[in-house]
């Protein structure tokens, strides 16, 4: 049975709130965290991208967290421009680790959350692997990617108007491997008409991700 739980946990700044959807007939693969956009630009755990990559990994058998960062919604605390942001994905990981140790912990964000999970990732090395959606370098030294050795998964629209598909084509191939990089024809930073496709890219990826 398909279950989902609205919850808080303990972040560095206090309870962040999340929603946290398993399937209770069989016990899960493995554990995926999944990072929203900005919140200056209602950015929340709500968003349609956010959702639909939640999916394609509960899909893959995983047990997904979806989380508010600090500020946001009933999170605690205010938003920290990256730095705290950071502190809470590692959090929610360490929330999902700790109620299944066994499992080997995802982490995915769309835009400013892939910012995030990029970030989270070059801090926590044991992360299994990371999925970004239209991520934003304006925000983080591309370079970072060079030093992450985790299965990563890039996810960008040809017309994204906030993220350019070109920016990342061009720095992709200086990234660690293994990686792999889906590009979808004319959709648009929010993937409008595209989530189905988007969340087809991610389940097609399984090995690569390793679930």
């Amino acid at each position: 049975m398909v279950k989902v739980k609205a919850l808080t946990f303990e972040g560095p700044v206090g309870q962040l709130e999340g929603l946290l959807k398993w399937d209770d007939s069989a016990p899960p693969l493995a554990l995926a965290v999944v990072c929203h956009p900005h919140p200056a630009f209602q950015g929340t755990m709500h968003n349609k991208v956010v959702f639909a990559v939640s999916e394609s990994f509960f899909g893959l058998g995983c047990e997904v967290l979806r989380f508010n960062f600090r500020g946001v919604g009933i999170s605690a605390g205010r938003h920290d421009h990256g730095p705290g942001e950071i502190e809470d994905a590692l959090s929610a990981v360490d929330y999902l680790r700790k109620k299944r140790p066994r499992l080997p912990c995802h982490i995915a964000g769309f835009s400013f959350g892939a910012w995030i999970a990029v970030e989270a990732s070059a801090m926590d090395r044991d992360l299994a692997s990371l999925v970004a959606v239209a991520p934003p370098f304006k925000y983080f030294d591309p370079n970072l990617l060079q030093q992450i050795s985790i299965p990563k998964l890039f996810l960008q629209g040809t017309a994204d108007e906030i993220c350019p598909a070109d920016q990342l084509q061009e720095l992709f191939p200086s990234f660690a491997e293994p990686k792999a990089l889906v590009l979808l024809e004319q959709a648009g930073h929010f993937f409008s008409g595209y989530l189905a496709a988007l969340k087809g890219a991610i389940s097609a990826h399984r090995t690569l991700l390793g679930i």
